[in-house]
């Protein structure tokens, strides 16, 4: 999976955390936590132990904020420099006969 599509995940699974303080329920639901588990292995190593037992949403969605910030970081660094597409086609036939005359 690729740093943006894990941020994807990870902004779905703070929209169900946050619903889990909306609703009142003190625990988040087991479903959600394979989902959570995968997105913090990929985001950083040490964020799985730092959710380790962990289940209030409060605590959970600062966990998540955390890997959020790591996958910028990640998707970032993983997109380099775009090409330069020319504006006009014949300037740029120009400059190739211009560099290959040099």
């Amino acid at each position: 999976m690729t740093p943006r599509r894990l941020l994807q995940e990870s902004d779905e699974l703070l929209f169900w955390v946050e619903e889990c303080l909306v609703q009142r329920i003190r625990i988040v639901p087991g479903w959600l936590i394979p989902r959570l588990m995968n997105v913090l292995r990929h985001a950083h190593p040490q964020l799985p132990a730092r959710l380790g037992r962990e289940r209030r949403p409060e605590q959970v969605m600062e966990i998540i904020y955390d890997a959020q910030a790591a996958l910028m970081e990640q998707a970032c660094q993983s997109r380099g420099p775009a090409q330069v597409i020319p504006l006009f086609a014949r300037s740029r036939e120009r400059m190739l006969k211009e560099a290959a005359t040099l």
